[in-house]
Formats: structure tokens, sequence, C-alpha cells
């Protein structure tokens, strides 16, 4: 038996990441934080999609992608005139189309742009720097906690410590952001 093909749609706000699955019509919907980024691209791993189309904006799309990439899936992210020339030649209107992940997923589906794989290297530097990521937001909870109980002698000393996490934290976000944007990915 032929495994069905399938294509997602992703669309990530502030707010929440939603997927939509082509030709199925199976919608997933998740708040966005860190750990909804790893549900999301474990759901859409266990389908196997041909292809994951996200609009290349440069915000929340992109940690997102590297997410999905570090997954082994295919990846496109596509100009937001392409999705906007795409909605009017089907005769919809990308305004009414809130969250867009089904109008992507119907992208995906007709279109089937090309995906683009990241080379082996810059996928195991993202799985470091995810897992880095991991580690550092553990110590920053493990700080919180010690926080909690402290003397007042060492919650200075620990409240110094949790911003430098956080820096450390940022700095990292940065680095995984950016290096999906140079790749060969991003166009």
């Amino acid at each position: 038996m032929m495994a069905a093909v399938r294509f997602v749609g992703l669309d990530a706000s502030h707010d929440m990441i939603e997927a939509s699955v082509r030709p199925s019509g199976e919608v997933w919907r998740l708040n966005t934080c860190d750990e909804s980024m790893t549900q999301m691209a474990e759901n859409i791993a266990r389908i196997q999609p041909q292809v994951v189309v996200l609009q290349a904006n440069g915000n929340l799309e992109l940690p997102i992608a590297g997410i999905l990439v570090t997954f082994g899936l295919p990846v496109a992210l596509v100009q937001p005139r392409n999705v906007r020339d795409f909605a009017r030649a089907i005769g919809r209107s990308i305004l009414d189309q809130r969250p867009v992940s089904g109008l992507l997923a119907q992208f995906a589906e007709l279109v089937q742009p090309e995906t683009t794989p990241m080379p082996d290297e810059q996928v195991e530097e993202l799985k470091h720097l995810r897992e880095r990521r991991r580690e550092i937001r553990r110590f920053i909870a493990e700080e919180r906690e010690r926080l909690a109980v402290a003397v007042s002698a060492v919650e200075k000393d620990i409240l110094a410590h949790i911003q430098f996490l956080e820096r450390s934290l940022a700095f990292l976000d940065g680095q995984f952001s950016n290096k999906v944007r140079v790749s060969r990915i991003w166009r």
C-alpha cells in the first residue's frame, strides 16, 4: 500500500502556530512557545509530508523552519508576494485568510515549490544550538527555583546569573535564526 502524499502549510504568529494538511484538511493549532514549535515539528514529521510551506517574513518562521529542518523535513520558505499572487489567481484574498496555513497548504499542494536541503553540517549546527538552548532554559529554571528559597545574601548573585543566562539565550536565538536566514532554504 502506498502512503498518502501530504502537503503542509504552516503559519506562525506571536499567539499561535497553525498547520494545515492537504488533502486531508487536518488543522493543528498550538500556542506559540518553545515547546509548541518542537511539538508541531514532531506532529508534522509523523505524517512525512512532501513539503512544508512557510511564508518568508523573517520572523517566527526562521526558528520554526530551523526546527523542522532538524527533524529532516523538506521546507520551502516562500515569499509573501508569491502567496498573495497565488491567492489572487485562485480567487481568494489573503486578507480573508487568517491565519493563512490553509492557503499555504493549498499553495504547497498545487505549486509544489522546490525545497533546497540544508547541508548536513548546518543541520548538525542547528541541532547543537537547539540542545544548548534547551540546557540554558533548564539552568534558568533551576536558578529561578533557587531564587525562590534564597537568602538575601545570594539573591543578587542569582539574579545576575539569570540575566546572564537570558542574554545567552537571546544570543543563541539570534545565531539559530541567522543560520536559517543565510542558508539555501531562505530565498
